[in-house]
């Protein structure tokens, strides 16, 4: 009973410094989005070039997962953390005194390295040094301050002007990367988070494709891409489609949109309950889910009442946010023991934010040549191609297991 609550306490200090440091990635990452309409209002901004900032901090925040994740397994956490606020911070700052296009391209590149440099290490800290049980509850609040650091964007937009705002951001970071640095620093000394080592005395080699080769990485891989593209792409689509194919008044269509994300956030406090509920099984909860959502996605095509159909398309997100918090929450932290915990998050997180893009392109040729109703029907068959995936790590599985029962000794010639 001691070891448990020693195991308990440990686990929460670890889960409080991460996740409050983690804050800081989902409030920078929103700055932008929350004050644009301020910005365009003072003429120094247009669209065009607001839109160009967020996708070059996009891409920057993809390219750096991939880098950085990888070597989130070779260097410090608490450095690695560091360096990506310190190098957020600088940007947010230099962002909010200059004007000039290619400073802001510059600032908003070193954004998007920087906040890469956030969540790879801080779920191998999480991983390697807290019991699985207690790892899925951290990851749930790493991925629900996703919903929190919007709120406190929001805040900011109601108090300060959009210059301020980002000298805050700026200020607020720097002082995160305090925090992360010292706390994990103390919680080291104090033998908490202990050096895990996965070489057994080797030559330490960086191993880019060695996440591959991690049971259930391949598949799981698919699954985050057709996550991200519900996360990131048809997010993005939906106040344009509350409002032009379902005809809400913008008043309405704001508060939907609310709805919608509290019913997202909601799903995370009930994954670990539900992951129990399917006898801990990550791929087939995920296979349900995204059935789930391919059905209902199919029922959407042929609901016209909107009030029906806004009902439908919310449960279709909820499904999807289940499964998207069994990758994040469930999966990427029972890595604990490969030692590529950052790898694969940054993988992960890199392959996703790709497949987003594509499918941004792809929504909107379907959307010019087929309509609203085109949108729905692809929507569908992303979530079908998931669910079709996970059917793949069944079979992978079965045939595992065939090969190891076929090569137990009582199945052997010379056993009789």
């Amino acid at each position: 009973m001691k070891k448990n609550n020693i195991e308990l306490k440990n686990a929460f200090k670890i889960g409080f410094v991460c996740v409050f440091t983690y804050l800081a990635c989902y409030y920078l990452r929103n700055v932008l989005g929350v004050f644009t309409p301020q910005m365009l209002e003072t003429g120094l901004f247009d669209k065009q070039g607001i839109a160009l900032l967020s996708s070059v901090y996009m891409i920057s925040y993809a390219a750096g997962q991939l880098v950085n994740g990888t070597l989130g397994d070779y260097i410090k956490p608490k450095y690695m953390v560091f360096i990506g606020l310190m190098l957020s911070g600088t940007a947010t700052t230099v962002f909010g005194f200059s004007q000039a296009t290619a400073v802001g391209i510059a600032c908003f590149v070193a954004l998007g390295i920087g906040l890469s440099m956030l969540r790879g290490p801080l779920t191998k800290v999480i991983s390697e040094n807290t019991l699985p049980k207690y790892a899925r509850v951290i990851c749930v609040g790493l991925s629900f301050m996703s919903f929190f650091g919007s709120f406190v964007a929001g805040l900011f937009a109601i108090w300060m002007n959009w210059n301020t705002a980002f000298f805050v951001s700026g200020a607020i970071s720097y002082a995160m990367a305090v925090f992360g640095f010292v706390f994990l620093t103390v919680l080291e000394k104090r033998g908490v988070i202990k050096k895990v080592t996965h070489t057994n005395g080797e030559k330490v080699r960086i191993d880019v494709l060695g996440v591959f080769r991690i049971e259930k990485f391949p598949i799981f891989l698919v699954i985050g891409m057709v996550i991200e593209i519900s996360a990131t792409s048809i997010n993005f689509w939906i106040p344009t489609y509350i409002s032009e194919y379902l005809g809400f008044a913008s008043n309405i269509s704001g508060v939907l949109f609310s709805v919608i994300s509290f019913a997202k956030a909601f799903c995370l406090l009930f994954c670990i309950p539900v992951f129990k509920l399917f006898k801990e099984n990550d791929v087939k909860l995920v296979r349900v889910m995204f059935v789930i959502a391919t059905v209902l996605y199919g029922v959407m095509f042929f609901v016209k009442n909107a009030w029906l159909n806004i009902i439908i398309f919310i449960i279709a997100l909820m499904a999807t946010s289940f499964a998207s918090s069994t990758l994040w929450s469930i999966y990427i932290p029972s890595l604990g023991k490969t030692g590529k915990v950052s790898s694969a998050n940054g993988v992960m997180d890199s392959t996703g934010y790709v497949a987003a893009a594509i499918s941004n392109v792809l929504f909107a040729t379907v959307m010019e040549n087929f309509g609203w109703r085109g949108i729905i029907i692809t929507w569908g068959c992303v979530m079908l191609f998931g669910a079709i995936a996970t059917i793949f790590a069944g079979m992978k599985k079965k045939t595992s297991e065939i090969q190891t029962s076929s090569e137990t000794p009582e199945n052997t010639e010379e056993n009789g």
